[in-house]
């Protein structure tokens, strides 16, 4: 299936993820509650040996971070899974953005899987709760899907966004000057070290909590992260966000990011703020992964909901 063609299954996704996480005008589907940093990325020269993307080269280039809570609700506690979506701002006026969560993998391989997984999940009921039985029997006859669901339920939660690894459960192609290809998953690795703790503690601290230490560290000194390339080998899959490559794949630092403190949307001058993962920049291309492909579709119309769209338009007939 083409990306053009998943576009159709777009306004599905985001309607059922709406039923089963429940609506929240204003904010995104996944992810809701997210907050802004601004810093730095500097490549080293590993990078250039790996692609020619202007952001690579080893100048300075600056960024935007939003850190997240997993899920829809914004006004819930925060759980195992956080997100990281960093934006590079290109000399040439241009943006590029790198998505990554501190889970390894996503729950499905392709966009067929992903929406039988959703519609498992509906609420029995309009408003009711998760449908946790029609999920269990999803995963028991999707083992990929369960496989993930069950490393995700047993890994530890954040005890800081700077203690926390991050990774991009899709892969890319990395294009050098010369041309040639290389394969690779992306993480950021923090500076000062990954530590974890039990998800029912962070549960049980205040809403914000992740926030608010964040910020309490900043205003003493910058927080870092280094970027890291894993290289892929003949036979990993490169389409299968549900799949884990060798632990014993090759892995290269390529830049470092410097976040020095908060940001806002109006700051920043975007108030949407899509970071569409496939939103890319000569030097990096997209594999043939099916899902991310659609979250190009996916992104745009939660995009469209939370901002009102075309309605906002000054000149549409919304606003006559």
């Amino acid at each position: 299936m083409s990306q053009q063609s998943q576009y159709i299954h777009s306004g599905e996704i985001v309607e059922k993820i709406g039923k089963i996480l429940g609506y929240f005008p204003g904010y995104r589907s996944l992810h809701a509650d997210g907050r802004f940093y601004r810093g730095v990325f500097k490549a080293n020269e590993a990078a250039r040996q790996y692609t020619r993307a202007v952001h690579m080269q080893g100048d300075e280039i600056p960024v935007t971070v939003r850190f997240s809570k997993g899920g829809g609700d914004p006004y819930a506690h925060f759980s195992s899974t956080v997100g990281m979506a960093t934006r590079f701002y290109l000399p040439d006026g241009c943006v590029t953005n790198l998505v990554m969560l501190s889970q390894k993998l996503f729950i499905a391989k392709t966009v067929e899987q992903f929406m039988e997984l959703l519609e498992a999940g509906l609420p029995k009921e309009p408003g009711g709760p998760v449908n946790r039985e029609g999920l269990l029997q999803f995963f028991a006859a999707n083992p990929n899907s369960g496989a993930v669901f069950k490393m995700r339920s047993e890994s530890l939660a954040p005890v800081s966004f700077a203690h926390t690894e991050f990774n991009a459960v899709h892969a890319f192609y990395y294009i050098s000057a010369d041309g040639k290809a290389t394969a690779v998953r992306c993480h950021w690795k923090p500076c000062l070290g990954v530590k974890g703790q039990s998800p029912e503690i962070l549960a049980a601290q205040a809403e914000d909590i992740l926030y608010t230490e964040l910020a309490e560290r900043l205003a003493h000194s910058p927080v870092q992260f280094d970027l890291e390339l894993e290289l892929a080998e003949t036979g990993d899959p490169l389409n299968d966000a549900t799949a884990l490559w060798p632990a014993d794949r090759k892995r290269v630092i390529i830049g470092r990011l410097t976040l020095f403190a908060s940001a806002s949307e109006e700051e920043i001058g975007d108030k949407v703020m899509n970071h569409d993962p496939s939103m890319l920049t000569d030097g990096i291309e997209p594999t043939d992964d099916p899902i991310l492909q659609i979250r190009r579709g996916v992104y745009e119309v939660s995009a469209a909901h939370r901002s009102g769209g075309w309605r906002k338009c000054p000149f549409s007939s919304g606003n006559s």
